[in-house]
């Protein structure tokens, strides 16, 4: 798949066996896997290779679903595998990792179907949904993992208009778990702190003092 400067390199193949589809992906790629867990909403990139002609990518309109009793539309208003790039996106879920082999639920893609690419499935920015804090107020740069939380923090440049905003209304923080989003509040963030303070001093002591040494080590 090249054109021009622009290259996709497959990085594996779509695999049917029966009932059964996984994802199979090259040796020299199994360390990109890594990270990935069984449960895991995944965005699937393909290249339908069988629309990789002259002829169908010069189509720009299809009836939709292949049935001509459907109108006509532009292909950017359809899914259809016909189109200038033939380029299909899934949202899928990873339910066995076995070695280079990820297993997910049927596709209506071939088998054989070049893999594109892998992205993980984030709920704020694949799926519709409205979202209080707009993603450029977001300080992405300073953001957090913490196991399998993130953390997005608001910007914090100075508004006027904040002298105004209750702390109940201030949207201060973005958490993913997961594809899942939400937002705390300011007031929220404080109740969530005071809540994992409390959790804390409910450690046994034998683990805090493994953690304040591991902590002064790493300082």
């Amino acid at each position: 798949m090249d054109f021009g400067s622009l290259k996709i390199i497959p990085v594996g193949r779509v695999r049917k066996e029966n009932e059964k589809t996984w994802l199979e992906l090259y040796p020299e790629f199994s360390e990109a896997v890594e990270g990935l867990r069984e449960g895991d909403w995944i965005k699937l990139i393909l290249w339908f290779h069988e629309s990789d002609t002259p002829e169908r990518k010069s189509v720009l309109k299809v009836h939709p679903y292949n049935n001509t009793k459907n109108p006509l539309k532009g292909v950017f208003a359809t899914r259809s595998p016909i189109r200038p790039n033939p380029l299909a996106i899934y949202a899928v879920k990873i339910h066995r990792i076995k070695g280079n082999r990820l297993y997910i639920d049927w596709i209506d893609a071939h088998d054989g179907t070049p893999i594109a690419d892998i992205k993980i499935l984030v709920e704020r920015l694949d799926c519709p949904k409205e979202m209080p804090i707009e993603e450029w107020e977001l300080d992405i740069k300073k953001s957090r993992q913490v196991g399998e939380i993130n953390l997005i923090p608001r910007k914090d440049e100075h508004l006027d208009e904040l002298e105004e905003v209750s702390p109940d209304e201030y949207d201060a923080l973005v958490v993913e778990i997961g594809p899942k989003t939400t937002v705390l509040t300011a007031e929220e963030l404080v109740k969530l702190i005071e809540v994992l303070e409390e959790f804390y001093d409910k450690l046994p002591v034998e683990i805090k003092d493994k953690l304040r040494r591991h902590e002064g080590r790493s300082h």
